[in-house]
């Protein structure tokens, strides 16, 4: 089984070079399977999955993609898969933030790619993934499907990628009482990371203002909640890095969701941020009292899942 993601940090400044921290989701999760094709079932999901599929099969074998892709791809196997049926079983929302794609594309890579995991392979792995994810969402770091394949959490920093074992982050995550919570709307990576792109090339002053002020914050809660992690620390570098988020992605928070960001932080009881490229779908919060931020949430009719 493929798990989804949460990218708890990183997200679109990892595309300009940013630290970034993501970890496995295991609640929810896909694997490939065979189902055989049925004319009263065509348009059902398994039907849908297998489309795709061959879609992106067939993108993967354009000469453009098969000149830039590090690995070899067994063609061959993949086709006859899906002349069977093959599909993507999963239970990974779409356009939610949880790196539905990116649990296919480690699937795919798995199967068809033969590579030997080690920490010394890792970015020319998470240079595959992300060329094939692009199938998805045009741009794509690699993290999604990486975190998917390695079943670990990773790390990005000065542009190296490490996996993290034997290290208290679930802890840390829990004592900062993490939870998700979804904004009732779907999200469009693709859409999102193209009009932040076009945002960055257009508006120097944007841009200025991600890279001096925004990625240092960013950085900073990595560092806190990695290193020596104290919660006095840790929960006001979130504060701030979600303060610029109000400010600099504010077009990525839904309007829905933006006043529960603002009640959170004029209040202190939570702290609502991105998880992924927004616009949408899941957002990440982090509370120092779980209990009094579930009753709020449900009395705005939000529930909200624990990690």
């Amino acid at each position: 089984m493929y798990p989804s993601k949460i990218l708890l940090f990183g997200e679109y400044t990892i595309l300009l070079g940013s630290s970034a921290l993501a970890i496995p989701y295991n609640k929810l999760s896909g694997e490939l399977a065979i189902s055989k094709p049925e004319p009263n079932k065509k348009y059902n999901k398994e039907h849908r999955s297998n489309q795709v599929l061959f879609e992106l099969f067939r993108y993967l074998q354009t000469e453009e993609v098969k000149k830039m892709l590090p690995y070899s791809i067994d063609f061959k196997t993949f086709e006859q898969d899906l002349v069977k049926g093959l599909y993507f079983r999963s239970d990974i929302p779409e356009e939610s933030g949880l790196g539905s794609s990116g649990a296919v594309v480690a699937a795919i890579f798995e199967r068809y790619i033969k590579v030997r995991l080690s920490e010394k392979e890792l970015p020319v792995i998470k240079e595959c993934l992300g060329l094939i994810e692009s199938f998805f969402h045009e741009t794509s770091s690699g993290v999604d499907p990486l975190v998917s394949y390695v079943k670990t959490p990773v790390l990005i920093k000065n542009h190296k990628v490490y996996m993290i074992s034997d290290s208290p982050l679930d802890d840390h995550l829990h004592t900062s009482g993490m939870f998700l919570v979804h904004s009732k709307k779907n999200g469009n990576t693709g859409e999102m990371i193209k009009n932040f792109k076009i945002r960055i090339k257009s508006d120097s002053g944007y841009l200025r203002k991600v890279r001096e002020q925004y990625i240092p914050v960013n950085d900073e809660c990595i560092i806190s909640l990695l290193n020596d992690y104290n919660a006095l620390h840790f929960f006001p570098a979130v504060k701030k890095l979600i303060s610029l988020q109000v400010e600099i992605f504010e077009k990525m928070i839904p309007s829905a969701i933006f006043s529960l960001v603002n009640y959170g932080l004029e209040n202190d009881l939570y702290f609502l941020k991105l998880c992924g490229s927004g616009g949408g779908g899941h957002f990440i919060g982090f509370t120092k009292n779980i209990e009094t931020t579930n009753n709020y949430f449900a009395d705005m009719g939000y529930s909200i899942i624990v990690y």
